[in-house]
């Protein structure tokens, strides 16, 4: 037993250290993944190993070459857009607060829309489309600047761009070579694109699209250049990165096989408890499956919605935000570990549907109707029968099929029912005859089959009560046999030993003899009178225990005390054990004492001398038990319910001074305080045990 505790604790301490390793490694998984989200902006940097080699370089250049096309294509510059160039040739299509000023012109004056008209408009709204315009040119100017600023940001770029009327230059320097001198460039000459370092991207591609395009202005000339210290800059933030990344992806991949190492241990331990067979479920197991699934899919939703907003802390705090993340991550692993686990039991045992509200809504559901249908009364049911077929008939009068398949499906329902009304008939005279071991078999469901159930139950209780019967006449017959043969052995002695003193006297040398005879056979007929009465009383019903607290071990030591002549004289060893030293019952105390004393008198009366006499002390969570065993002088090859009954002895003989009656008392006296006493044989071992209720 120790040694299992040992194994169940062990495995127990296994679990639990594996499932917070699982949730350790996941947060280390975790912190890994944000120190890589919150530090490293160039990913590419863990395939790539020279920033120079890499598409970083040909895709900033690219982008700052896009954007400095569409300046000089829109903008051009800053004196451009102030005086108008951008709003110009602007038509009523190009922006759509002019459209709409222009559909409330139409709908107002209820013109149609044509060349006419759209002149008509610019001349009588030329206040408002001015209003407009100024309203463009402000956009169109805050957009500009934007753009100037974002290329002007400290990345390093230097650039000269023009299309032959306007430029727009952070240098001034409008020398090609001014820019091939440092070692990141990229030229949008009218002889194409030419980038260094040329790495093989496919950056030129996109920019292609500017040669082809119909509004190309073959005077666009596009120089921009990254400063070596700004390049310097770049290529050790790009190493910096690498070296992120290295780490903690070599991290993130450690702890990905560690926990699912311990997902696996975790999945394959569900339900074992120590080296025993089976799946056993915990507590957690008693959440129905399908809303186990339910709430796992919940939790998943809530976290993929809520996953940004708690990526929105950084712009407060990057420590908070690592902070909160972690903790959603411990919280959320368990809670959803838990779940799965008490999933992967359940699938073990092989309960995952049938532990499920749905599953248990649609048994009971089920199981009301056909108990509804069930508990119909057969009339009932016999003419809802008759009427669907009626109905059946009528909807298919035309067709003479279906009245044939209907007809038939009907005559063998009632051939079952008539063949089944005969089977019970047939049963029914069988147990009139007195074989009440026959029972009717009837296959199906329904109102006979139930009935005939009824019937096989009726019959087997007639079978019992003849039984008993016969053996209440038996056991009659037996106590009055075994009554007048008890009284009449100390009657007997009793007349004989009378009859000697009077014959010799009372002053002769044997009267003082034949007086002691007389004594003991007085004494036994007085024991087996009294012991009569209390059977009697006994089984009866009459006696009204009175409950109370009882000290078991004390009681058992003040028995052997007081019986420790008669343990002496019959040289029986008492062995005492007990579970606790306190172990009370709710019991009458007299009562139960007296129960004690007849299996102690048991005892020394059929104990093998010098023998070993174990008496056992334990109690459980809700009973108390007090168990009796001793070697007999002889084998006992009687039933144990025989030994239950009244003047049954261990010796057929009936040598023994017992008057049989003791174990019948004992079990009486135990059933009136709602307690039980059992007996076993094991060839000459005899054990007689008391179940109490735990007080």
């Amino acid at each position: 037993m120790v040694t299992r505790w040992k194994i169940f604790k062990g495995k127990y301490i296994t679990k639990f250290s594996t499932f917070l390793l699982l949730i350790v490694f996941l947060m280390i998984g975790v912190s890994s993944a944000l120190n890589i989200y919150l530090k490293v902006k160039n990913y590419e940097s863990i395939a790539v190993k020279n920033y120079l080699e890499s598409d970083s370089v040909s895709n900033d250049l690219k982008q700052a070459v896009n954007r400095l096309e569409y300046v000089m294509r829109v903008y051009k510059n800053e004196d451009y857009i102030l005086r108008g160039g951008t709003v110009e040739n602007i038509g009523i299509k190009d922006n759509q607060k002019l459209a709409e000023l222009y559909n409330d012109y139409l709908a107002e004056n209820n013109y149609e829309d044509n060349q006419e008209i759209r002149e008509l408009f610019f001349l009588e709204m030329e206040h408002e489309i001015q209003v407009i315009k100024e309203s463009i040119i402000a956009s169109d100017l805050a957009s500009y600047e934007k753009i100037i600023s974002e290329l002007n940001l400290p990345q390093g770029y230097i650039y000269y761009a023009t299309d032959g009327e306007n430029e727009t230059t952070n240098t001034g320097n409008p020398n090609k070579d001014y820019y091939l001198l440092h070692n990141a460039y990229i030229l949008l000459t009218e002889k194409g694109i030419e980038l260094k370092p040329d790495n093989g991207s496919d950056v030129s591609d996109p920019l292609n699209d500017i040669f082809e395009s119909e509004t190309f202005n073959k005077n666009l000339r596009i120089y921009v250049a990254i400063e070596d210290d700004s390049l310097l800059q770049r290529v050790n933030r790009w190493n910096s990165d690498r070296q992120i990344l290295m780490r903690n992806t070599a991290v993130i991949i450690i702890c990905t096989f560690l926990v699912a190492a311990c997902f696996s241990y975790l999945i394959s331990s569900a339900g074992k408890v120590g080296g025993s067979d089976g799946v056993y479920l915990t507590s957690f197991d008693n959440f129905y499956c399908d809303l186990n699934l339910m709430l796992i899919a919940g939790i998943i939703a809530v976290c993929r919605m809520e996953f940004s907003t708690v990526l929105n802390i950084k712009s407060v705090s990057e420590n908070l935000m690592r902070l909160a993340m972690l903790t959603i991550t411990a919280v959320v692993s368990a809670i959803l570990l838990i779940l799965i686990l008490s999933l992967a039991r359940h699938i073990k045992k092989r309960t995952l549907i049938k532990h499920s509200v749905i599953y248990l809504v649609l048994s009971k559901s089920l199981e009301i109707l056909i108990k509804m249908v069930a508990s119909g009364p057969l009339m009932y049911k016999t003419m809802g029968g008759v009427l669907l077929v009626i109905i059946a008939s009528v909807y298919a009068a035309d067709k003479a099929l279906l009245i044939f398949l209907i007809s038939i499906i009907s005559t063998y329902i009632v051939y079952k029912k008539v063949t089944h009304f005969h089977k019970i008939q047939e049963g029914l005279q069988i147990a009139k005859s007195g074989d009440y071991d026959y029972k009717i078999k009837l296959d199906g469901k329904g109102e006979f089959r139930q009935l005939s159930e009824d019937i096989n139950e009726l019959t087997s209780g007639l079978k019992t009560a003849v039984q008993n019967e016969v053996r209440s006449e038996k056991l009659k017959t037996e106590l009055i046999t075994n009554v007048s043969h008890d009284i009449k052995t100390p009657l007997t002695s009793i007349i004989s030993y009378v009859d000697l003193l009077k014959r010799e006297g009372l002053n002769s040398d044997n009267a003082p003899k034949y007086l002691d005879i007389l004594e003991r056979k007085s004494n036994r007929l007085k024991k087996l009178t009294e012991d009569l009465f209390e059977a009697a009383k006994a089984t009866s019903g009459s006696i009204e225990p009175k409950f109370e607290r009882v000290h078991i071990n004390s009681l058992v030591e003040q028995l052997l005390g007081e019986l420790d002549e008669k343990i002496n004289e019959a040289d029986l060893i008492f062995k005492v054990s007990a579970s606790s030293d306190r172990i009370y019952a709710k019991a009458d105390g007299r009562l139960l004492s007296r129960v004690m004393e007849n299996l102690l008198s048991n005892i020394f009366k059929y104990s093998l001398t010098g023998s070993r006499v174990y008496i056992v002390i334990s109690e459980d969570e809700n009973y108390v038990y007090v168990s009796f065993k001793n070697i007999s002088a002889y084998e006992l090859n009687i039933p144990v319910n025989e030994l239950m009954e009244r003047f049954k002895r261990g010796d057929e003989s009936r040598s023994s001074e017992g008057s049989g009656l003791g174990l019948a008392i004992a079990s009486s006296l135990m059933e009136a305080q709602g307690g039980l006493l059992e007996l076993s044989i094991d060839g000459d071992l005899f054990k007689a045990q008391i179940h109490l209720d735990k007080f």
